[in-house]
């Protein structure tokens, strides 16, 4: 049997008005704290279940937002998913996870988000071209954020700076950099970071392309490099998961890390902690990144004509026993 506002206040002796406005957390100066936890408690004994499609109708919202990667199958989205779930939580949103390139942001297409009753949504990097059709809150974060957009962005350039600048210095003659085509850019951080440093070392830089960003890709793509060009001896690699397919794929060949290659990372997820030995890397802030993103989109949501709100975060290296 389904529990409703009518119950709860029948069962408490109160209005329906103050049960409803306790649930929806609206402030009101004749509801005591006292009657604000009796009603809360009553509804968790209760087990009342509020009806999403009835409090849209009555607020204008779902509370309901997504969050746009470009693949949930790489474990720092993973992370940045399971960081978001959690702060929403606290807030009693409920959280879509999607990723970017199967999600069309106009009410034309079958998934697009104009007909997922959204209240906003958070997207971490891809291209945002497509989403300015989009009428809801958007807040973009990421290494290289749109201008179009409230944005977190993180600035990776001066820990990549740091981590090239580490492989020369303790002993690396061949430094290479391992990412796909596709980040081949200077807006990318890394890359840039890369190149700079080893032109200023005057080093030929060397790049390693996987096709994407796998674990599988950098595993397979590693081992036919070395076959082909021979090993470098340090190798700076644009996320986590390309790291810890490369040091597999070293590994499967019989090639010590880091006896006879240094490597570094670059996202700071939690695997490269428990790998033996542990794997130095960039870390991006999540918690201050996630934290700071909510809060921007709360405040669009609550205000849709505040000026372009924007911060940046900066990562920071983590040199770990190798």
């Amino acid at each position: 049997m389904t529990v409703t506002l009518k119950d709860i206040a029948e069962h408490l002796n109160v209005s329906k008005m103050t049960v409803s406005r306790v649930l929806n957390n609206k402030s009101s100066d004749f509801i005591t704290e006292a009657t604000r936890q009796r009603v809360q408690e009553a509804a968790r004994v209760m087990g009342y279940a509020p009806n999403r499609a009835a409090q849209a109708l009555a607020t204008g919202q779902t509370r309901r937002i997504a969050f746009l990667s470009p693949s949930m199958g790489s474990r720092f989205f993973q992370e940045v998913a399971n960081r978001f779930h959690q702060i929403l939580l606290n807030d009693k949103y409920e959280i879509i996870s999607g990723e970017l390139d199967r999600q069309a942001a106009d009410s034309t297409h079958p998934g697009g988000l104009s007909r997922m009753g959204l209240d906003g949504v958070l997207i971490y990097g891809g291209r945002l071209g497509s989403f300015v059709e989009y009428k809801g809150p958007v807040v973009n974060m990421g290494p290289h954020c749109s201008e179009v957009f409230d944005a977190v962005n993180v600035d990776l350039y001066p820990a990549s700076r740091q981590a090239v600048e580490w492989l020369f210095e303790t002993g690396a003659k061949r430094v290479a950099h391992i990412l796909p085509p596709s980040a081949q850019n200077d807006w990318d951080d890394r890359y840039r970071a890369y190149r700079e440093v080893s032109r200023e070392r005057d080093k030929n830089p060397e790049y390693i392309q996987p096709p994407d960003w796998s674990r599988a890709a950098a595993r397979n793509t590693i081992q036919e490099y070395v076959k082909t060009h021979g090993c470098p001896d340090g190798l700076f690699c644009a996320n986590d998961d390309l790291a810890i397919g490369a040091y597999r794929g070293l590994r499967d060949m019989g090639i010590r890390v880091p006896d006879q290659v240094r490597l570094i990372g670059c996202d700071g997820i939690e695997d490269t902690e428990y790998l033996d030995p542990p794997m130095s890397t960039i870390v991006q802030p999540l918690e201050e990144m996630c934290k700071n993103a909510w809060e921007f989109l709360k405040r669009r949501l609550k205000k849709g004509n505040l000026p372009r709100q924007r911060m940046t975060c900066e990562a920071q290296l983590i040199l770990r026993e190798q």
